[in-house]
């Protein structure tokens, strides 16, 4: 083997472990002559290779801008120049040699990748798009990457366009549709929303989900009558589908349609299809719905056992605040305590037993309860107010002024809870017999309550 074909060989055998790009661009000189200039000019490109794969990126290019010298028409220089550019985050020299790799040799792939990397990295969105047009023909899989573009530069119009035909020629994917409510989110265009859904509809009525995205889309913009009829459609489709329920027990309930509210309702909260979450925001509404009818609680009871069960957490604090606002305490009290087996971390629910317990007069369990949650929260005052009360209540007056003292002092602009602290503590004092304390902290409140 003469001199000159086993410098090559060892050169190329050396480069293999650079990778696919580095090999494209040893390939782009193989064709050199064995002249001392492209010896020279080998010499410093396999060394700028070698130091780009340690990392040491300046010497790279150190080694690069002698080759350039040497050759200042290899576009493979130029392209190795703009990726330890790159590395060193210096972007405008990076962006001057990709480019200038690009404009002597346009069909190189590779080169024009490693541009549109360069503007993602930089978030500039309008550059990338361009960058991007090129690379689509190789690889068709750069078109989501096109539909973030728009949408990261706002161009929704574009992206929508780019997402249709994805799914004309790939099919519908729930993720794609996922981008696609965010852009008419984005966009505001309802109109273009409602035209995509109902075509989607009239392409593949046989798809359920189809019919419950246009009747959301149409209750979102108040269109309840074209929401009700899209429902109807959809029950006559699908007449034993429990989705369609979902819709139907609202429009039922504006319609006054009441019996048939309740079915649907009950269809709904009994279906082993409809996901937990759906069955809540059902039952939450029917709770309303009661507030007004109470006569129609008995249908919602029918229901209780198997919502808890599928959606405990959720389903017993949606029950305690009903039984909350209708004034039944001790089932209120029943479903937050069951909320917090689940929920252990809720203080809205810590909150409300504790007062449920001063409410209902079970002073003992108030006290023991809140002693517990201090020591998990240490800084939330109404704990102190609810023990200090209780306490008083059970007539041990030196822990509730102990208490009550303690709590004033993690109180931040909140007059109200301020006040009802100064008037446990004047009222503790008085049945201690310190009138003097008594009074003071009687002047307090009366000074909140003026101010």
């Amino acid at each position: 083997m003469n001199r000159k074909w086993y410098a090559i060989v060892t050169f190329c055998v050396l480069m293999s472990s650079f990778g696919t790009q580095a090999q494209v661009e040893i390939d782009s000189l193989l064709s050199v002559s064995n002249d001392s200039t492209h010896v020279k000019f080998q010499t410093h490109f396999y060394e700028a290779l070698k130091q780009k794969a340690l990392e040491n990126y300046s010497k790279a290019i150190d080694a690069l801008v002698i080759c350039n010298s040497l050759n200042s028409t290899e576009s493979a220089v130029f392209h190795e120049l703009g990726t330890n550019y790159f590395k060193l985050k210096q972007f405008e020299n990076s962006e001057f040699n990709y480019q200038k790799a690009i404009a002597l040799d346009d069909g190189n792939f590779w080169y024009k990748e490693s541009l549109y990397h360069l503007y993602i990295d930089q978030n500039r969105f309008e550059e990338a798009i361009v960058a991007l047009q090129p690379l689509l023909l190789r690889h068709p899989d750069y078109k989501q990457d096109l539909v973030n573009l728009y949408l990261e530069a706002g161009r929704y119009d574009d992206a929508l366009d780019v997402l249709d035909d994805l799914d004309k020629t790939l099919g519908v994917t729930a993720s794609r549709d996922i981008i696609r409510i965010e852009l008419y989110d984005l966009s505001g265009d309802e109109n273009k929303r409602i035209t995509h859904l109902k075509k989607r509809l009239q392409e593949t009525p046989e798809e359920p989900i189809n019919f419950f995205n246009l009747i959301y889309a149409y209750s979102k913009l108040d269109k309840k009558t074209e929401a009700f009829e899209t429902a109807k459609a959809f029950l006559n489709k699908h007449p034993k589908s429990h989705l369609v329920h979902v819709a139907l027990y609202k429009f039922y309930l504006d319609a006054e349609e009441y019996e048939k509210a309740i079915a649907s309702m009950k269809i709904v909260t009994t279906s082993t299809v409809v996901v937990p979450s759906l069955k809540v925001k059902v039952l939450n509404d029917f709770m309303s719905f009661i507030t007004e009818f109470p006569e129609y609680e008995s249908a919602l009871l029918e229901v209780t056992n198997t919502v808890s069960a599928n959606t405990p957490s959720r389903s017993d604090l949606e029950w305690a605040d009903y039984y909350y606002n209708q004034k039944a305490y001790l089932k209120a009290i029943y479903s937050y305590e069951k909320a917090l087996e689940y929920d252990p971390d809720n203080f809205t629910i810590i909150k409300n037993l504790a007062l449920l317990y001063l409410e209902t007069n079970q002073f003992e369990t108030a006290v023991l309860f809140t002693n517990n949650q201090i020591e998990l929260y240490p800084s939330q005052p109404i704990l102190y107010l609810v023990n200090g009360t209780a306490n008083k209540q059970l007539d041990h007056l030196d822990m509730a002024i102990e208490t009550l003292s303690m709590g004033l002092d993690y109180i931040y602009d909140n007059k109200k809870l301020q006040l009802d602290f100064y008037k446990q503590l004047s009222t503790t004092f008085q049945l201690q017999g310190n009138i003097e304390a008594s009074e003071a902290f009687t002047e307090k409140a009366i000074a909140l309550e003026n101010n």
